[in-house]
């Protein structure tokens, strides 16, 4: 029977995670295209392909954002829904305990997880760089201010003005060259910069000593031997928008990126403690659930459920945003959020489950007490 009812409540959790999934994805897809329109018709003479262009680019970024909501929200319609019906209080009666019917949840929980981490690892890295390079909405750069990317490459600080990571190109290359105390030593400027044989070569470069007023003009000068385009890419863009494998290359790779370490490092652990944060505040609704029938128990069931969904966010929202900041360390910024949830729908269960079994046990004694007297 367990296995009946598991399958049952996870057909139930799958089936309305899908569909507000692409209910909020479809309403999210269009407003951001009422944004970003006039760009994205714009920028082509065709109309139907930019529009489906746009479309399956937004869509990733968007459904990262939405699965840890909708899967609350669905988790919270399913048992509603088994509230309403009174079939929840059938299972407890049958002897379905809190920890069986988060068992039930689980498969479908860690499957929604799989699905988040995938999205958020090799979708949006991907689908936002195609934004970015296309240049639509926020992902663009205004005329009169063009964005240039700042980097650290060891004791050098690197000007980018633009990267093509697919061609192997940069313009606008400049390079200040420090000593290890951090002082100005050189100054070298470049429009541009390919990759010949594994290095990166500046093309027509000039270099400026401190405290010298010869400038040296070269036409072909080596800049980097180990940077390849894709680890510059990953060193360029954010952290959030970067893979976990060109996450952990970044953070082995001594003095290179364009954010403090401490921020690669949180990103690289936020990757991996979200979709297991997004469980635990499943088993948050399922703790909460009551075995109680009617409309009351089901509307209690659901503002309960969006205030502790609410407060999650939140939470979690907060000390992310502290740990960026560097006033604690990575790992404890971006596994606190699920620490807290997991203990707190554990201790939930636990408490629900020590009165059952006491009102279970007095349940016993009061029926065993009558026939024990009439004996």
């Amino acid at each position: 029977m367990i296995s009946i009812l598991s399958r049952y409540i996870a057909r139930m959790l799958l089936a309305r995670t899908l569909i507000l999934l692409a209910g909020l994805g479809a309403l999210m897809v269009i407003l951001a295209f009422l944004a970003d329109g006039d760009q994205v018709l714009a920028a082509s003479d065709d109309v139907v392909m930019p529009i489906l262009r746009y479309t399956l680019l937004r869509l990733p970024e968007i459904l990262a954002q939405l699965i840890p909501i909708t899967a609350v929200l669905a988790t919270l319609l399913t048992f509603a829904e088994l509230v309403r019906h009174s079939e929840l209080t059938a299972m407890y009666g049958a002897g379905v305990s809190k920890p069986r019917l988060a068992a039930a949840v689980l498969p479908v929980a860690v499957l929604i997880a799989l699905a988040q981490l995938v999205i958020e690892d090799q979708a949006v890295p991907r689908a936002v760089g195609a934004l970015r390079a296309w240049g639509i909405g926020d992902y663009g750069t205004s005329d009169e201010a063009p964005s240039a990317a700042w980097l650290r490459q060891g004791d050098d600080i690197v000007r980018i003005e633009r990267f093509d990571a697919a061609g192997d190109e940069v313009w606008g290359v400049t390079v200040f060259r420090r000593d290890r105390q951090g002082n100005l030593i050189a100054e070298i400027e470049a429009p541009s910069a390919t990759v010949e044989d594994g290095a990166w070569i500046l093309h027509d470069a000039t270099r400026s000593s401190v405290g010298s007023d010869v400038v040296e003009h070269q036409e072909r000068l080596r800049w980097a031997n180990d940077l390849e385009p894709g680890l510059l890419a990953s060193a360029i863009a954010h952290p959030r928008e970067t893979p976990l494998r060109r996450l952990l290359q970044v953070i082995r790779a001594p003095g290179l990126g364009t954010q403090p370490r401490y921020r690669y490092m949180l990103w690289l652990q936020e990757r991996l403690a979200a979709p297991a944060t997004t469980i635990a505040m499943m088993m948050v609704v399922v703790a909460l659930v009551r075995p109680s029938g009617g409309r009351t128990a089901q509307g209690w069931l659901i503002a309960m459920g969006v205030a502790v969904g609410f407060v999650c966010w939140t939470f979690d929202g907060l000390v992310l945003a502290i740990g960026d900041l560097g006033l604690v360390p990575p790992a404890l910024a971006a596994w606190t959020p699920l620490l807290v949830f997991a203990t707190t729908a554990a201790s939930i269960m636990l408490h629900q489950e020590r009165r059952r079994v006491a009102r279970d046990g007095r349940a016993a004694q009061a029926a065993i007490l009558p026939r024990a007297s009439s004996g």
